[in-house]
C-alpha cells in the first residue's frame, strides 16, 4: 500500500471516529429526554469522569473512551415506567426493585458490541450501583471485581444525587454531601466506595463542587 493512500485512510478513520462519538452522544439523549433533570446531570457526569480518570492515572485511549461513554450510565431508565421514574414521592420498596432493573436494561441495550465506547458504556450502565463492600446491585460484586467504570460512577452518582433537588428531598450543600460520602449516614458510607476513588474525592472535593456549581441544575 503506497504512502499516497494514507491521507485518504486517515480521513476515513477520522470520519468513522466522529460518527461513533456522535452516535454515543445521541444515545445519551434517549435517557435525557425521559427526565428533565437528566440533561444537566449527564453534562456534569462527563466532567466528573474526566477529572477522576486523570487523577487515577488512567491513560488514553481508555480514559478518553470512558469520558465519552460515562453519560450513558442511566440509559436503561428508558425501560422504567414514567409512574416510577417521575414519581413525586419517595419510592416504595416494590417500586425501587423495579427501578433497580435499569442496570440490566442498560446492559441489554449496550451489550454485544465490539465498539470500545459501547463496551465501556455497558460497564457504566450495568455496574454503577455496585458497592465496594458487596452490598450493591445487580450482582453484589465486591472490591476489584467491580469494573473501574462502576467504581468511578458509583461515587459520581452519589455525590451528584446528594447535591441535586429531587421531588422527595431538598439538595444537600456541598459540605454535607462530602461528609455523608466520607463519614456515612443511614444510606451511604465510605465502605461503599473504592478507596482509591474515595481518596481522590476527599483530596479534591472542591473540584467536584466547582463542576456542580458551574454546570448546575437548569
Amino acid at each position: 500500500m503506497g504512502a499516497s493512500s494514507q491521507p485518504a485512510e486517515w480521513n476515513a478513520a477520522f470520519l468513522v471516529g466522529k460518527a461513533l462519538l456522535e452516535t454515543v452522544q445521541r444515545l445519551t439523549l434517549v435517557a435525557e429526554y425521559r427526565d428533565e433533570d437528566a440533561h444537566s446531570h449527564c453534562r456534569r457526569v462527563r466532567y466528573y469522569t474526566e477529572f477522576l480518570v486523570k487523577q487515577l492515572g488512567i491513560s488514553d485511549p481508555d480514559s478518553g473512551i470512558m469520558v465519552f461513554s460515562s453519560p450513558m450510565h442511566d440509559i436503561g431508565k428508558v425501560g422504567t415506567p414514567d409512574s416510577i421514574l417521575l414519581k413525586q414521592e419517595k419510592l416504595t420498596p416494590q417500586e425501587f426493585e423495579i427501578i433497580k432493573t435499569h442496570t440490566i436494561i442498560g446492559e441489554k441495550i449496550l451489550g454485544g458490541s465490539s465498539n470500545p465506547y459501547l463496551e465501556s458504556a455497558r460497564k457504566f450502565a450495568l455496574h454503577h450501583h455496585e458497592r465496594w463492600d458487596g452490598s450493591g446491585y445487580p450482582f453484589g460484586l465486591k472490591g476489584a471485581d467491580i469494573p473501574i467504570e462502576g467504581r468511578i460512577m458509583h461515587l459520581i452518582d452519589n455525590y451528584d444525587a446528594l447535591r441535586s433537588r429531587r421531588p422527595y428531598k431538598l439538595p444537600f450543600p456541598h459540605e454535607d454531601a462530602v461528609r455523608i460520602i466520607s463519614e456515612g449516614n443511614e444510606i451511604t458510607g465510605p465502605k461503599h466506595f473504592d478507596p482509591d476513588v474515595l481518596d481522590v474525592f476527599r483530596s479534591h472535593e472542591r473540584t467536584f463542587r466547582e463542576i456542580f456549581e458551574t454546570l448546575g441544575e437548569e
